[in-house]
């Protein structure tokens, strides 16, 4: 049993056992509110003072019970998202991709924001979506962990960005409690109202109330006329003039009617302030405590302009000109206390008078709208903050999961990329095959042959999964590897747009065109010293959609283009005559997958592949032989 699994187990027991508390409150919130009504039933038409007393005292009853039962369906709460989490923590051990694709929370697949290019770049190599890489690593719940972590998946960076974010990883992937604790809470938030992206545009929104503010004085006016009302009944009561108090009741229903009035037509808009910037006050208390989160990042950054030392800057600093995101947190977490009198049965009966007779949402919004006055310029800061952090905590996970994964090493004057035992990460452990691979260096290409399903194209994004793990700060699924300053450019999956009128074929053309573009223009900047980038190119069996000849050709010239201008990459083939091209023998250093073909015991013949690389050129096809075996054979 995996240590999820038995954290699992015990989660579930002590879940078991907050249902059966919350089962027996609801018997007894169903006994006192029946003991409140017979009260107030028997004490208006016996007027018994027993009654009276029966009816108060289940009202107290009933109101500590709902408050102790609320405490309870908040524990629950909690442990229903630590069981979820750590669900999810165990999928991704296991690679049970149907259990993350139905995990809504952490996915968020369409609230990513990718440029055409890293969409091009992501669908190809299998970066996000389904099955993908940022579907292994991501346990971000929240709106800027989803973006910045997907960001991270797709973009380059360069190494000393990287070494900061893996230094970061190494150091979070020790604190598996602290960690857990913030995927819950992180989960908590993200399941609920409290995302961040509507607080955050509400931060840069113009207050309501300054042309409202009317609405103040008008609260305090009726507030005190209702406590003048209040005193001349008690007078009209001890000196038995009934009218009077009479009058005062009406007086005291006129001006509740008229405030709530105003609460329901006016302050419509106030409603939606609190329900995003005051989701819950347990939703901002969540809050508070994932920004001191960054307490857990190392103290002297490798890399003082990266992330770590910005995510600690920006959460934790405490000075004259700001204030710490958390503390901003605790204050608006006193504001939702003040906010959510409505929020729960115990103190809805303390909310409505107040809301009736002095209007206590406008005395909230204030005191909100003053917060955010404060901290309005801090807010984006706070949360782009929290995303880095969200995608830190994310790749921490798969590191301390992956014990047999290395540190990817940095070599900024190389231009080899090499591994050692390279594996295809989203692959199972006792599934995956690994194999030695280098790229490079400039000047050179890897060319790989072999025949249909031999393991060509996971090869490839073998290559580029751990580059994208490397470039994003993570581990990388192989035992050592090395690599240059990169920037990746793919053709492997490559499609029609019918709605745009482009062939597959131009589609191919235009994807290549824009990856030897690039690769100009990386020579252009390093030429000019403004980068040490190169790029890194993967190529699976391109210009399929044109005779042999002209193939050959165009292939030879793509390559040549992408080595004049000092890229770097691997190519895929299975076609014998590209792969004996003499152009494409001097820069090539060609290497094979090949197949299997026994016969099986009832002596059909069956295909198996070992998916271990070998040097030179393939010296086996099964295209021919898969048509046998699928009964399309000659008869």
């Amino acid at each position: 049993m995996s240590d999820y699994a038995s954290q699992i187990e015990t989660i579930d027991h002590d879940l078991k056992d907050l249902e059966t508390s919350d089962s027996r409150f609801a018997v007894w919130r169903m006994v006192f509110f029946v003991g409140l009504v017979l009260g107030i039933g028997f004490s208006l038409t016996t007027q018994h003072t027993i009654w009276i007393c029966v009816a108060a005292g289940s009202l107290i009853a009933f109101l500590v019970t709902v408050v102790r039962n609320e405490t309870v369906r908040e524990q629950m709460q909690l442990l229903r998202n630590h069981s979820r989490t750590l669900h999810r923590l165990q999928a991704r051990l296991q690679r049970d991709w149907k259990s993350l694709a139905r995990d809504s929370v952490g996915i968020r697949s369409a609230e990513i924001q990718l440029t055409p290019e890293q969409q091009a770049l992501a669908g190809d190599l299998d970066l996000v979506g389904d099955a993908s890489l940022f579907q292994l690593t991501s346990m971000a719940a929240t709106t800027p962990g989803v973006r910045t972590l997907a960001n991270w998946l797709c973009s380059p960076v360069d190494p000393p960005l990287a070494k900061d974010r893996h230094a970061s990883v190494k150091y979070l992937a020790n604190q598996p409690e602290n960690r857990l604790r913030f995927y819950v809470l992180a989960r908590d938030i993200g399941g609920s109202t409290g995302d961040p992206e509507s607080f955050v545009q509400w931060s840069k929104e113009p207050n309501w109330l300054p042309p409202h503010r009317w609405l103040i004085p008008w609260g305090n006016f009726t507030a005190v006329v209702a406590i003048l009302i209040v005193f001349g009944m008690i007078f009209g009561t001890i000196t038995d003039q009934e009218d009077a108090a009479r009058m005062g009741m009406y007086a005291l229903i006129g001006i509740a009617v008229l405030n709530l009035a105003i609460g329901s037509f006016l302050l419509g808009p106030v409603a939606a302030i609190f329900q995003i910037a005051m989701a819950s006050r347990r939703s901002v208390n969540d809050y508070a405590e994932l920004f001191d989160a960054a307490n857990w990042l190392p103290e002297s950054p490798t890399d003082p302009a990266g992330p770590t030392a910005h995510i600690r800057r920006t959460l934790l600093s405490d000075d004259e000109d700001s204030h710490s995101a958390s503390q901003g947190m605790r204050e608006l977490a006193k504001i939702a206390r003040m906010g959510g009198l409505k929020q729960t049965a115990s103190t809805f009966l303390l909310y409505l008078p107040l809301q009736a007779f002095w209007l206590w949402d406008v005395r909230v919004l204030r005191r909100l709208e003053g917060w955010k006055s404060r901290y309005s310029t801090q807010i984006p800061e706070w949360f782009d903050a929290l995303g880095e952090l969200e995608a830190l905590m994310s790749i921490a996970a798969l590191q301390h999961d992956s014990p047999n994964w290395s540190s990817p090493q940095w070599l900024e004057d190389e231009s080899t990329i090499a591994f050692q035992g390279l594996g295809h990460p989203l692959l199972k452990d006792d599934a995956r095959i690994t194999n030695d691979v280098t790229i490079g260096p400039a000047g050179t290409l890897l060319l790989v042959t072999g025949s249909n399903m031999s393991g060509k194209s996971t090869m490839l994004r073998s290559a580029g999964l751990n580059v994208a793990l490397a470039m994003a700060g993570g581990p990388v699924c192989c035992r050592h590897m090395s690599l240059p300053p990169v920037e990746m450019g793919t053709s492997i999956r490559v499609s029609d747009d019918l709605s745009q009128g482009v062939s597959y074929y131009m589609a191919e053309l235009n994807r290549l065109s824009a990856v030897v573009t690039h690769a100009r223009d990386l020579a252009e900047q390093r030429t000019a010293g403004s980068t040490n980038r190169i790029q890194f190119f993967l190529l699976d069996e391109i210009l399929q959609g044109t005779n042999s000849r002209e193939r050959q050709i165009a292939v030879a010239r793509v390559l040549r283009f992408l080595v004049d201008a000092g890229a770097i990459g691997a190519i895929t083939t299975h076609d014998l005559e590209l792969a004996d091209d003499p152009e494409l023998m001097k820069l090539a250093h060609t290497v094979h997958f090949r197949e299997t073909i026994t016969p099986d015991a009832s002596g059909d013949e069956r295909m198996t592949f070992d998916y271990k690389m070998r040097d030179g050129v393939s010296p086996t096809t099964n295209a021919l032989r898969l048509l046998e075996i699928v009964g399309l054979g000659e008869k």
